[in-house]
């Protein structure tokens, strides 16, 4: 004899509408809104236990410590175009403004199709920028 399957109590669900307001503050391990903050997983030790730092500030760092060494380099008509990390850097600044000035807000997104290039980097990392 099978015993029966409990039914279970309804889950509320999270409101899928976009919030208007600064987002909610951090308390779980996840979240289902778009705009939801999250709580950071930390070890005491090792590599997870290093202070989270951002893509932007990750890149400045470089930039002070590598910024006159090649970062990039593409080939255009049979040339090869080199950027040291400073000026991908500052290239990105440029790419972010300008997505910033065609409306990218907070929360949205941006696609980028394509194959590598000097032209995908800097959208990538421009969008990253913009925030």
């Amino acid at each position: 004899c099978r015993a029966r399957p409990q039914p279970q109590q309804p889950v509320e669900e999270p409101e899928a509408e976009m919030s208007k307001g600064p987002a909610p503050s951090a308390g779980g391990l996840w979240t289902t809104k778009r705009d939801g903050e999250v709580k950071l997983r930390m070890d005491q030790s090792g590599i997870g236990s290093e202070t989270p730092i951002t893509v932007h500030d990750l890149f400045l760092a470089t930039v002070e410590k590598y910024g006159h060494l090649p970062a990039l380099a593409s080939k255009k008509q049979g040339r090869w175009f080199k950027l040291t990390f400073r000026q991908y850097y500052e290239e990105c600044r440029k790419t972010a403004k300008s997505f910033l000035k065609l409306g990218l807000g907070r929360v949205h997104r941006v696609c980028i199709l394509g194959f590598n290039s000097l032209e995908w980097f800097l959208a990538d990392v421009g969008a990253i920028f913009a925030g």
